[in-house]
C-alpha cells in the first residue's frame, strides 16, 4: 500500500509541474493570438458520449470568448463523414483520442491534436483498477498504435495485464465480451462498450487536465494557422493575377502558394493543393535532382495536362540555406495543344514498388534495369496479369529518360483512322499533336496489337522504318525519338507481321506467371489484404492465419495471375469481416469459398486424371488424388465419394486395396 501511495504522489507532483508549464505557455497565447488580438478561433472535438460529455464540463469552465469548441460525436466508420461536415462548418483544428486520432492521422491532412496518453496515465488507472479488486485487467488498444511495455506496467501496478488490440467497433465489442479480464482500461470507445457489457471499465485520460491542455494546445495551433494564413493571403494577392502560372513550395517539396492558372496547367482544378507534394502530384516538377545538381535557375519545357509548358525553376534561398522553389510557367507558343485529354503521360511505379523476392522475379527485375538502359524498343512477354504495364513503368523510370512524356497507346481503341491519333493533324481547326509527337524522346508503351488495325500497322511501320512522319495535312517532317515497349499475351503473338514484331523486340522480357513466384503469392496476398485496394482488415500479425491458407494458395493456378488475386483477395476481406473472427479453420473455408470451389476441384480433376474418370483408373491413382482432395480441402470420405459419384464403401475399398498394393510394393 504505501509502495502504491509513492508512485500515484510521484505522478501527481509531476503531472502538476507539466500543468505550470501549460499554463504558461497558453498565457502566451491568449496575449499573442487571442482576446487581445481580437482572433477567433473554431475548434472541432471528435469522441464518444463518455468522452464528450466530460470535455463539455471542462470548456465550459474554460468560458472562452474567443474560441468555439464545435462537439462532433465520431465513431471510426464516421470519421470521413463528421471530418468533412466540421470543415464545412469552418473548424480549423481538430482534437481526438486513441482509435480516431490514428484513423484521422492516416486518412485526412487537417491539422490535430491528439489527446496526450503516457504511461504514467496506464500506471494509474492499473493502481485503480487493483484498488477496485481487479484480478486481471485488459488494456485496449486500437491497431497496435502504441508500443506498449507491458512486462514493466504489471511490474510497477502489480497486476496481471492483457494488451487487447482491435481494428472496428464490432471487433472490440466480440473481444470485451469473451474477455476474460473483470476491468478494461482504454479510451472513450472502449468505455462506451464496456458499459454496454456491463463490464467494468476506467478511461484512460486524466480528467480535465488532459482534455484542457489538448483543447488550450488546438487553440494555439489556430492561432499560429491564422497568423499564417494572413502571410498567404498576401502571397496569394501578390500571385492572383499574374497571366502565367505560378507555384511556391518549401524546402520539403510541399506547396505553399499558388494561382488558378498554375492549377490549370497542371490539371489540378477542384484539388486542395496547400500542404501537399508537388513532385508526387507532377512528377516532371519534382526538384530532388535539380536542388543535387547545385543549379540556382533553369528554364524547360514539360508536357503538363496535355500542353507544353515553359517551366523556370528558381531556388529560394535564406542566407546559404534552400527554403523553397519557384516554379513560373507559361504555355509554350511553339508547341501545338493536345485536343483531348486520354492519355496519361506520367509513370507512377519504380523498382521499390515492387514486391516479392523468388529466383523469377528477381531475375525478371535484374533483366529489366540492365534493359532500361539501352535505347532499344523492348518487348515484354507474359501471361495476363503478370505485371507488364509494372514493369514498363519501371523501365521507363530508371531510364535516361525518367523526366520525358511516358505514354500509354492502346492498339485496340485506335480505330481505323490511326494516322491522325498517332501523326496529328495542321488542318486548321483540328489542328492538334499526335501521340508520336507528344512522346518525345519519352516512352510509347503499345498494348492491345492482337487487335489493331491495318492502318495502325501502317503508322507503326512508317516510324520503325523511317524514324519520321507527317502529321495529316502538314509539309514538315517530324523525327520519331521515342523508346518503345511492346506489352504482349501470348495468344497475341501471331496476330499482327512477324517483321513488326521482330523490330519491336530488339531485346524481350519474359514475366512469370504468379504460380511459379512460390513464396511471393503469400507476401502479395498479405499485402492486399491489409493495405491494398480491398481495405485494411484486422490480418496483421497473424502468423497462424497466413500458415493456415499457405497451401492453399501455393496450390491455385491463378489464371489471370495478379487480376485474379486481387479479386480473391476482396472477396475473402468481405467474408473475414461478416465470420467476425473466425477461427483458423474456418478462415481456410473462408479462402476455398473465396477462390471458388469448384475451382479448385477442377484443378485437382486436371493435376489428378484418375478424379474426372474414376471407372477407367486404378486405385493407387484415385487414392492419391483422394489424398490431395483432404489435405487442400478437408473433405470427409462421405464428401469424396459424393463428389465422385460412387458409395462411400467403394471408395473404403480402393483405400484398403491401394493400402494393400503400397505395402507389399514396399516390402
Amino acid at each position: 500500500m504505501a509502495e502504491k501511495c509513492s508512485i500515484l504522489f510521484q505522478f501527481r507532483v509531476y503531472l502538476g509541474r507539466v500543468e505550470q508549464k501549460e499554463r504558461k505557455k497558453m498565457l502566451f497565447c491568449n496575449i499573442k493570438g487571442g482576446n487581445i488580438l481580437g482572433n477567433s478561433y473554431k475548434i472541432c472535438f471528435l469522441g464518444y458520449r463518455k468522452l464528450r460529455e466530460m470535455a463539455q464540463q471542462v470548456i465550459d469552465k474554460l468560458n472562452y470568448q474567443d474560441t468555439t469548441v464545435v462537439m462532433k460525436e465520431c465513431a471510426i466508420e464516421t470519421l470521413e463523414q463528421v471530418v468533412n461536415e466540421a470543415d464545412s462548418e469552418g473548424c480549423q483544428v481538430f482534437v481526438a483520442g486513441s482509435a480516431n486520432a490514428e484513423e484521422f492521422k492516416q486518412r485526412f491532412s487537417e491539422h490535430l491534436v491528439e489527446l496526450h496518453i503516457d504511461m504514467s496515465d496506464y500506471v494509474y488507472c492499473l493502481c485503480r483498477a487493483r484498488d477496485m479488486g481487479a484480478r486481471r485487467v485488459g488494456v485496449t488498444i486500437y491497431r497496435k498504435s502504441r508500443q506498449m511495455n507491458f512486462e514493466a506496467l504489471q511490474e510497477l501496478a502489480g497486476i496481471p495485464i492483457e494488451p487487447i488490440y482491435f481494428e472496428s467497433e464490432p471487433e472490440l465489442t466480440y473481444l470485451l465480451e469473451y474477455t476474460s479480464c473483470d476491468c478494461v482500461i482504454g479510451a472513450s470507445l472502449t468505455v462506451e462498450v464496456a458499459e454496454r457489457l456491463g463490464l467494468p471499465c476506467i478511461l484512460i485520460y486524466d480528467g480535465e487536465y488532459t482534455i484542457r491542455t489538448s483543447i488550450e494546445r488546438a487553440r494555439l495551433l489556430a492561432a499560429e494557422l491564422q497568423a499564417s494564413s494572413r502571410k498567404e493571403a498576401i502571397t496569394d494577392a501578390l500571385v492572383r493575377d499574374v497571366p502565367a502560372g505560378i507555384i511556391i513550395t518549401d524546402e520539403n517539396d510541399r506547396i505553399t502558394t499558388f494561382n488558378q492558372q498554375a492549377k490549370a496547367l497542371v490539371g489540378l482544378q477542384g484539388r486542395k493543393l496547400r500542404g501537399l507534394e508537388l513532385g508526387e502530384l507532377v512528377p516532371p516538377l519534382s526538384y530532388n535532382a535539380f536542388y543535387k545538381s547545385g543549379q540556382i535557375k533553369t528554364d524547360h519545357i514539360h508536357l503538363l495536362n496535355g500542353t507544353m509548358v515553359r517551366c523556370v525553376q528558381t531556388q529560394l534561398q535564406q542566407g546559404n540555406r534552400q527554403v523553397g522553389m519557384l516554379f513560373t510557367m507559361l504555355p509554350d507558343s511553339s508547341r501545338r495543344k493536345k485536343t483531348a485529354d486520354t492519355q496519361k503521360f506520367v509513370a507512377r511505379h519504380q523498382w521499390k514498388d515492387l514486391v516479392g523476392d523468388s529466383v523469377a522475379i528477381t531475375q525478371a527485375m535484374t533483366a529489366g534495369k540492365q534493359l532500361a538502359q539501352t535505347e532499344e524498343h523492348i518487348m515484354i512477354l507474359g501471361e495476363s496479369g503478370t505485371g507488364k504495364s509494372f514493369f514498363a513503368q519501371c523501365i521507363h523510370q530508371s531510364s535516361p529518360h525518367a523526366s520525358e512524356p511516358f505514354v500509354v497507346i492502346n492498339a485496340t481503341v485506335v480505330g481505323q483512322d490511326a494516322s491522325r491519333t498517332l501523326f496529328g493533324s495542321e488542318e486548321g481547326t483540328n489542328d492538334h499533336a499526335g501521340l508520336f509527337e507528344l512522346a518525345g524522346n519519352g516512352t510509347i508503351v503499345l498494348q492491345g496489337l492482337g487487335g489493331a488495325s491495318e492502318s495502325f500497322f501502317a503508322c507503326l511501320r512508317q516510324v520503325l522504318v523511317y524514324h519520321s512522319f507527317f502529321s495529316v495535312g502538314g509539309t514538315t517532317l517530324k523525327v520519331f525519338q521515342a523508346r518503345i515497349i511492346t506489352l504482349l499475351e501470348p495468344e497475341e503473338a501471331g496476330r499482327f507481321p512477324r517483321e513488326l514484331r521482330e523490330m519491336l523486340s530488339v531485346f524481350s522480357l519474359t514475366l512469370p506467371p504468379l504460380r511459379e513466384r512460390g513464396d511471393d503469392v503469400i507476401e502479395l496476398f498479405r499485402i492486399f489484404a491489409v493495405r491494398g485496394e480491398a481495405g485494411t482488415v484486422s490480418l496483421r500479425g497473424q502468423k497462424e492465419l497466413w500458415k493456415e491458407l499457405d497451401e492453399l494458395l501455393r496450390f491455385y493456378a491463378w489464371p489471370t495471375n495478379l487480376i485474379t488475386l486481387s479479386a480473391v483477395v476482396k472477396r475473402y476481406v468481405y467474408l473475414y469481416r461478416q465470420a467476425m473472427n473466425p477461427s483458423p479453420g474456418v478462415k481456410r473455408q473462408l479462402l476455398i469459398k473465396a477462390i471458388g470451389e469448384d475451382e479448385l476441384l477442377e484443378q485437382l480433376r486436371q493435376e489428378y486424371p484418375a478424379l474426372q474418370d474414376p471407372a477407367g483408373s486404378t486405385p493407387e491413382a484415385i487414392v492419391e488424388g483422394v489424398a490431395e482432395m483432404k489435405r487442400l480441402l478437408k473433405y470427409n470420405d462421405n464428401t469424396i465419394a459424393d463428389k465422385l459419384g460412387f458409395g462411400r464403401t467403394t471408395l473404403w475399398r480402393m483405400q484398403k486395396k491401394s493400402g494393400a498394393a503400397k505395402a507389399k510394393k514396399e516390402e
